[in-house]
């Protein structure tokens, strides 16, 4: 009889192993999908910054070729 309670003791502490690997399982993936929200929102932030420094760079251009343009009709009459 001792030797069937071992064996059930010794299943017992296996089930609770499987079950606490279980649990980490759960966590971690839990984790890695925040971990992939938070990736995609911060691929969307980062092509935000790159329109907006393209802009900011449309708007430099644009403002020089208009001062260029300002100099020669002004010095030019």
């Amino acid at each position: 009889m001792d030797d069937k309670d071992n064996k059930i003791q010794e299943i017992l502490e296996r089930l609770v192993r499987m079950e606490t690997k279980l649990d980490d399982f759960t966590s971690l993936r839990e984790k890695a999908e925040d971990a992939f929200n938070i990736s995609n929102q911060n691929n969307k932030d980062l092509n935000e910054i790159q329109d907006n420094i393209r802009w900011l760079w449309r708007s430099i251009l644009g403002a020089v070729v208009v001062s260029v343009v300002g100099f020669i009709i002004k010095f030019h009459t």
